[in-house]
């Protein structure tokens, strides 16, 4: 397996390198001067090859079609479910045949600027445990899984929130909350799946990463995942049919005269069957990304500084459908059913801090053969989020004549030859 190297001189700015499975809310805790190695001592049950049964379809939807990184958006039966991308958060709703937003709550004479109201979630910067009442959201992510929305809480809980913002529910503690959070939330039937995205890459010694199953009624837990590894990290997991895919990745930092090399390592995709509680590796390569198709039983990946290739689930067999060029060494996968998308910004921040080049963040748009369709334009600052049905989403940078603000943006799939944002108000 080929490890991947990168040079950094190491500073503020370039957190976002030791964080490549997590661009956001890293800290630096245990990340400076040190030299690590992945290990896979202890793993010989998940390293063992494990052979697909067919993909069970069982018509819910796991929502495997956004981002693993970023997910602050969320489709629910009519709408999509936001939070403010900025802080003081609020709980949003956006009409897609509207095409307006309204935050989520339904009180009477409410001005919906205070802790009163339904929708608000509180702003962390000045949270106090020991005096706040509520728990505030931890930060911008949600889900929306069996007609109820999920957040993680300041708490470290799991909360389960009702459609019309009304009611709110602590279900069971599934993390120990920092200030940051790399902390991510997968669902199947009656159970939540939750795990540290950012693992324990830049420390220096063996820790076991998991995924855990909580039941959403909070009465039992369960670790259907380990792996122990020194600087690795569980990242990319999502949910098809009766099976649970994931990835893993590794992280070595070595000093050198010019500051750091940070090495990476990527295992290959990995998976868990619900029904035998069995866990192995599906695909052995340095796979960044990847997407099921359940219907056709098909698996898409990319691999580093390679490209995009489809596995056929039935045949075991594999073929490449595009090279992946200068420009998109690293990609985020997506596919909803039509399209393929494929996101370079990790890429675009690896080439700018480590070979000084400037790259533009842009999101492919493929046919299933390959064929690039469209490149839809991402801002310096933005990140895609992608999407089902008419419309994909990004969250970008956006300024007007006072102030430039973070805001999440739209963009309907008809309209991808035009290739222009808006900003979902």
């Amino acid at each position: 397996m080929k490890k991947q190297h990168f040079q950094t001189i190491f500073k503020t700015g370039t957190a976002i390198l030791l964080c490549g499975i997590a661009l956001t809310g890293c800290g630096t805790k245990n990340q400076q001067n040190v030299t690590t190695n992945i290990t896979t001592v202890g793993n010989t049950a998940l390293e063992q090859p494990m052979r697909l049964e067919a993909l069970k379809d069982d018509e819910t939807d796991y929502q495997a079609y956004w981002g693993t990184k970023i997910q602050c958006i969320t489709r629910g039966e009519h709408g999509y479910y936001y939070l403010t991308p900025e802080e003081p958060l609020y709980l949003m709703y956006w009409d897609d045949d509207t095409q307006e937003s309204i935050k989520l709550c339904a009180k009477a004479d409410c001005n919906h600027d205070n802790a009163a109201c339904n929708a608000y979630f509180g702003d962390v910067r000045y949270y106090d445990r020991t005096a706040q009442a509520a728990e505030y959201a931890s930060g911008f992510q949600i889900y929306y899984y069996n007609g109820f929305l999920y957040l993680l809480g300041t708490e470290g809980n799991l909360i389960q929130v009702s459609p019309d913002g009304s009611e709110r529910k602590r279900i069971t503690k599934v993390y120990d909350y920092d200030g940051t959070s790399n902390t991510k939330l997968v669902f199947y039937e009656n159970a939540v799946y939750v795990y540290n995205s950012a693992g324990n890459q830049g420390s220096s010694e063996e820790h076991t990463e998991t995924i855990t199953r909580y039941t959403l009624d909070g009465k039992s837990q369960e670790r259907v995942v380990e792996w122990n590894s020194v600087s690795g990290a569980i990242h990319s997991v999502k949910n098809y049919g009766n099976t649970m895919f994931f990835l893993l990745s590794g992280l070595t930092i070595n000093k050198n005269e010019s500051g750091q090399e940070w090495t990476y390592t990527y295992q290959g995709l990995y998976a868990y069957n619900h029904q035998t509680g069995q866990s192995g590796k599906i695909i052995d390569a340095e796979i960044t990304s990847y997407a099921v198709d359940e219907e056709q039983e098909q698996i898409y990946y990319f691999a580093y500084a390679d490209g995009l290739y489809v596995y056929d689930i039935k045949t075991e067999r594999t073929r490449k459908l595009y090279d992946a060029g200068k420009e998109m060494g690293i990609a985020e996968m997506s596919y909803d059913g039509k399209y393929l998308y494929l996101y370079n910004g990790e890429w675009v921040s690896y080439a700018k801090s480590n070979e000084k080049t400037e790259l533009t963040r842009k999101c492919a748009v493929l046919a299933t053969d390959g064929t690039v369709l469209y490149e839809l334009p991402i801002n310096k600052a933005g990140y895609m989020l992608f999407g089902n049905g008419d419309y994909i989403f990004a969250e970008q940078i956006v300024a007007d004549e006072q102030q430039q603000a973070m805001k999440l943006t739209y963009m309907k799939k008809t309209e991808f030859a035009r290739g222009q944002w808006q900003v979902l108000e």
